[in-house]
């Protein structure tokens, strides 16, 4: 579905298709909203993983510029054949537990922590070792805003018909209609739970199965 399809859609079920009261513009701001939220309602979307080299005496780095939800961060070092999680710490954590971790830093080795701050991660020890690719940032990106009517949302076409029950339900509310409102919210929050119970299905290793008994034969 493209964005001109769901303007269409839209439209049409609120009852304004000459688009007087609901224009182009909202139409727009309303699905890249829409597609923030549904991302954040479901982190099996639009996963990611970036790496980053570590730096010798280098603490801090930066984050992915499109980082929407971050999931945890991983360490492989010289002669490592594999990444190891490192441990996440809130800052205060960070602060209270790694004693003048901001002032020495003359201690380095291998990281084994790691908090989050103004867009950056920072570790402890500081790498000894600049080795490329060394730190692996698993998240979920930013969905890309569409702009254009020919753009096709940033997200799986399953989706495609909740954006256009979530642009709706924008729609209901700038009309103060609160009932439609909320009812329209209750149907798409209904829907995004639906998909992500399936997403959490693929994960796993057992699915589940139908058990035909005897007597249903």
């Amino acid at each position: 579905m493209i964005v001109s399809d769901i303007k269409t859609r839209v439209k049409r079920l609120f009852g304004d298709e000459a688009g007087v009261q609901l224009t182009d513009a909202d139409i727009v701001r309303a699905i890249n909203d829409s597609q923030l939220e549904i991302v954040k309602r479901n982190e099996s979307l639009l996963e990611k993983t970036a790496t980053t080299s570590s730096v010798a005496g280098t603490q801090e780095y930066a984050l992915p510029t499109d980082l929407l939800i971050f999931k945890f961060l991983m360490w492989k070092g010289t002669g490592d054949t594999s990444y190891q999680k490192l441990k996440g710490l809130s800052t205060s954590e960070f602060n209270e537990y790694i004693d003048g971790w901001d002032t020495d830093t003359s201690i380095r080795g291998v990281p084994t922590t790691f908090t989050l701050h103004a867009g950056k991660f920072l570790v402890y020890p500081i790498p000894q070792d600049s080795i490329s690719n060394a730190f692996k940032i698993y998240y979920n990106r930013s969905p890309v805003d569409v702009v254009n009517d020919a753009d096709i949302p940033d997200l799986p076409l399953l989706y495609h018909t909740i954006l256009v029950d979530m642009v709706l339900k924008y729609a209901y509310e700038m009309d103060e209609d609160w009932e439609a409102a909320g009812n329209k919210s209750q149907e798409t929050n209904k829907d995004i739970d639906y998909l992500r119970g399936r997403e959490d299905w693929k994960q796993q290793e057992v699915y589940p199965f139908i058990l035909i008994r005897q007597e249903d034969m």
